[in-house]
């Protein structure tokens, strides 16, 4: 029996709600992540969503394979104003999932899966431990009453609560109304997370016993430091992937349905230079997945 498709097969990414592009010009990685997209999902269509319109080559590469969709990033939320750029496209997608459906992803989002079986559902989200739900991953049906909750919860807004509205409100929603929602678990859109053990294998080709052990160490303080919050906290930190080689690693990794490539947290250190001439040299399992996924970009550079 094929299951009803609530969920448009559009995917829609955001870019560019301020001038300066958060100091991330459009990059390599985020013309993999449409690449990506595409590959995995074969949508209908992808839409590109841009306030400034940012001028490198990889944005000229990208360029074919989206719809251009100038926007007016917005400036106010019930009346509060919306300063921060990372505000803005929250804003703003919630506006899109809202009035069409579909698919959003970030721009560090790569996907390893079609997350055509999750289409099934009114509206999907997934964990970020320690935090609630993350908002780099959402699938949503048009006019989908979680999301209207979540809109009207910005009714309360705070720019100094820097992801309370991206992050804990929806998770908040979820606990209140489950059957609005489907969640599922971090493995799903999240792994590996930002401050995982392992997670410095996407890029090298080995990590010694030593930065496993820190690794570990910051896992543990990262828990600890959340444990009050309220959110929904790891029932173990991932000390149990210490203990994984990289292939059990890369075997988890090609089970969850996307890559979530934390920007925020891995700019400077992994992702500003990387370009097809350093993948090329690169014996992490980010530059393994990408030549699964998508071999005619690897091969072709």
């Amino acid at each position: 029996m094929n299951c009803v498709m609530t969920i448009p097969n559009t995917i829609h990414f955001i870019f560019g709600m301020d001038e300066q592009f958060g100091g991330k010009p459009f990059s390599y990685i985020h013309y993999l992540a449409v690449r990506s997209a595409l590959a995995v999902n074969k949508p209908d269509q992808v839409v590109l969503h841009y306030g400034f319109e940012p001028r490198s080559e990889w944005w000229e590469a990208v360029k074919p394979y989206v719809i251009l969709d100038r926007v007016t990033p917005p400036s106010k939320i019930f009346g509060k104003p919306l300063r921060h750029f990372a505000h803005r496209s929250d804003i703003l997608r919630l506006e899109i999932m809202r009035c069409e459906g579909g698919i959003y992803l970030d721009m560090d989002v790569f996907c390893v899966r079609s997350l055509a079986p999750l289409r099934a559902h009114n509206l999907v989200m997934g964990i970020e431990p320690n935090q609630g739900l993350c908002n780099a991953v959402i699938l949503a049906e048009p006019n989908a009453p979680f999301i209207n909750l979540w809109v009207e919860s910005y009714r309360e807004f705070d720019q100094e609560l820097w992801n309370y509205h991206s992050v804990y409100v929806p998770y908040r929603l979820a606990q209140a109304y489950p059957h609005l929602i489907n969640v599922v678990d971090e493995y799903t859109f999240f792994f590996p997370m930002y401050d995982d053990p392992l997670s410095p294998l996407l890029w090298r080709s080995y990590l010694p016993p030593s930065s496993r052990l820190l690794g570990a160490w910051s896992d543990i303080q990262c828990s600890v430091r959340h444990r009050d919050l309220g959110v929904p906290i790891r029932r173990l930190p991932y000390l149990h992937h210490v203990f994984w080689t990289s292939a059990a690693y890369y075997r988890r990794l090609r089970q969850s349905f996307c890559l979530h490539l934390w920007e925020s947290a891995w700019w400077e250190l992994y992702l500003r230079d990387l370009r097809p001439d350093t993948m090329r040299f690169s014996y992490g399992l980010f530059r393994k997945l990408v030549d699964e996924i998508l071999p005619d970009e690897t091969k072709a550079r």
